[in-house]
């Protein structure tokens, strides 16, 4: 489903490069959902831009269904985690999670059909003629993946989605994204620095090593298809896999610049 090969990004100021990615290699299947952990400032968005072609990689590809990526994709949607920045706070709810399927121009019916379903998905039925700044920020987030999943994309991109709301309105969120990716059937990339949540939300986690970033390891997350907050945080096997996790990003800081 998704490809990446080799990808290496270098950032030329005048004379001045900065080697952000170096040789990244990695593979998502279709219909799964991997996390991607590494250490703060290696490279994570930077990869992810990459992925949803808004950033052009110095060498090395990207392939969505083995056609090379040289722009947004069709079917794949993104969910940033600045959540304030990326709704219009002029414009209600409803028209926030309308605005990409205006461009994409499906008819007005059957935007009205996915916008309902989209906002039921994430629980926010009845907020459509509010604004943004009416709404908490776990509110906020919430319509940002709305406005994703009314978009029907296969593969969805979400960079640090939770990292600015509380750790409440966290819980419920990884909940709501393991339970869209089940109903959805839809491939997630997830970027996140949390590697708790990294363990609780994947079925794979992909470790980064830190700037110029490498795939450091992958781990396979062999825990129970349905989880929650506290039994499968209690369980000895999430507890041994953030462990390795852990381990990982830390050798990864102790290995920075070498």
């Amino acid at each position: 489903m998704l490809e990446v090969k080799g990808l290496r990004k270098v950032y030329r100021s005048g004379s001045r490069e900065v080697e952000a990615l170096r040789d990244l290699t990695f593979t998502v299947d279709n219909g799964e959902l991997v996390c991607l952990v590494g250490p703060s400032g290696c490279g994570k968005t930077t990869l992810l831009r990459c992925v949803a072609g808004l950033l052009d990689p110095t060498s090395g590809d990207v392939r969505v269904d083995g056609k090379a990526v040289d722009g947004p994709p069709p079917g794949m949607a993104v969910v940033f985690q600045e959540y304030g920045r990326s709704l219009f706070p002029w414009m209600s709810v409803r028209d926030n999670v309308e605005l990409p399927l205006k461009q994409k121009k499906v008819p007005k019916q059957r935007r009205g059909e996915l916008i309902e379903q989209a906002l039921d998905a994430v629980g926010l039925t009845g907020t459509e003629s509010a604004y943004p700044w009416q709404l908490s920020g776990g509110m906020q987030q919430r319509v940002a993946i709305a406005r994703a999943v009314a978009y029907e994309p296969r593969t969805l991109l979400m960079d640090e989605p939770f990292a600015a709301v509380d750790a409440q309105t966290r819980a419920d969120l990884e909940d709501l994204v393991r339970r869209l990716w089940k109903r959805l059937k839809v491939t997630i990339l997830f970027v996140t620095h949390d590697i708790d949540e990294s363990v609780y939300l994947g079925q794979r986690v992909v470790m980064l090593s830190s700037s110029p970033t490498v795939v450091q390891d992958e781990l396979v997350i062999d825990l129970p298809a349905e989880r929650d907050q506290l039994t499968t945080r209690a369980d000895p096997r999430f507890i041994e896999l953030r462990t390795r996790v852990y381990e990982q990003i830390q050798t990864a800081k102790k290995n920075a610049g070498k």
